[in-house]
């Protein structure tokens, strides 16, 4: 081997040695900027972070003040008519509307109830149920009911749980403008 010959090869081992250290640095910060929107988008479209609202508080969510107002399980649905083991409950809510805004503040309304556990249910159509009165509107009719500033609704949504944990489930909201919090209701005794 001649002394050109290892001259030569220094610089290039140089080379691969910065070559492998840049690659050790770029592909974690590729892989980083390619998921960015994915990231952002998973924690804007999820109820992550939860804020405990005590019974019978009103609270400015969306802006709207909300208030959990009742949950009750409904008696006299024909029995055939639901799954073995399940009842059904109605989650209602008193809002003062703020902001009226409602179809961009409250975009992807979604009231569920959660257990002890972690599970959750969502809003269900259940076969046997009681139409509501005139004037009581699910989450999303009253977003795109055009209220104005100062109306006063009441939103219910019907729920089919398990008869097991049913006295114990409480109710949570998420606004698409308030993602990633959301409200988690604590149940008047």
């Amino acid at each position: 081997m001649s002394a050109l010959d290892e001259t030569g090869s220094q610089p290039e081992g140089k080379w691969l040695r910065r070559s492998l250290w840049a690659l050790i640095v770029l592909a974690p910060l590729t892989l980083l900027e390619i998921s960015y929107d994915s990231v952002k988008e998973l924690v804007r479209g999820n109820d992550l972070w939860p804020r405990d609202v005590a019974a019978s508080q009103t609270v400015t969510f969306g802006g709207s003040n909300w208030q959990f107002a009742s949950l009750k399980t409904v008696d006299g649905v024909k029995a055939g008519s639901l799954p073995a083991g399940s009842v059904p409950v109605i989650a209602r809510f008193l809002v003062e509307v703020g902001n009226p805004d409602l179809q961009n503040l409250w975009l992807g309304c979604s009231i569920k109830l959660v257990d002890a556990n972690g599970r959750s249910w969502l809003p269900a159509s259940v076969p046997g149920m009681p139409y509501p009165a005139d004037g009581i509107k699910t989450c999303s009719s009253a977003a795109f009911s055009g209220a104005e500033s100062g109306a006063r609704m009441v939103i219910e949504e019907n729920f089919l749980v398990p008869q097991d944990v049913a006295a114990e489930v409480r109710p949570t909201l998420g606004l698409g403008s308030e993602r990633p919090y959301y409200l988690r209701f604590a149940v008047p005794n």
